[in-house]
């Protein structure tokens, strides 16, 4: 079967937003999940409020940690020892990317909403934005706020892993 060039460009159109749909989250060990847009939009929502060009925005979208933990990341009560040296690297489709402490982005040990974000103001993200923005309640300027995520990465800062926590234990 011959395809036309109209044919093949009419697919690959299609195939774009597909793949534009889907996140990359690497958990501390190295494995890759990639989540679908379907897979996000089924995770518990909440709302963040973040401050740009002088104009108050209301955000909505998965809570971060909901995110991270389908990514197979520790969250809540797996969030000790080891993994409180962790930080996250997200990055956008630009090209821009942003850090995150791990232990941030938890709302068992931090008071902030961390959000991927896919509305605003009640409306879908501007194009350029889309299909996520992460945005946290805290940031009193939005220059974390890493629009059109593609990736989300997790390391953890250099140091001897012991297995125990400041406790000792």
């Amino acid at each position: 079967m011959r395809l036309t060039a109209a044919a093949v460009a009419a697919a690959l159109a299609l195939a774009a937003p597909a793949a534009a749909q889907s996140l990359k989250v690497t958990g501390l060990d190295g494995s890759v999940k990639s989540l679908t847009a379907a897979d996000v939009a089924g995770l518990p929502r909440a709302k963040a409020k973040l401050t740009e060009n002088g104009k108050r925005r209301l955000y909505e979208g998965a809570i971060l940690s909901h995110v991270l933990r389908m990514g197979g990341l520790p969250m809540g009560q797996r969030l000790h020892g080891d993994p409180l040296r962790a930080y996250l690297v997200i990055a956008g489709a630009d090209g821009f990317e942003a850090v995150y402490a791990l232990v941030e982005v938890d709302p068992d040990t931090h008071a902030d909403t961390v959000i991927l974000a896919d509305r605003v103001d009640g409306g879908p993200l501007p194009a350029k934005q889309a299909p996520w923005r992460v945005v946290s309640s805290g940031d009193r300027k939005g220059w974390r706020a890493v629009y059109a995520v593609s990736s989300i990465e997790a390391r953890s800062a250099s140091g001897a892993a012991t297995g125990m926590d400041h406790a000792g234990h």
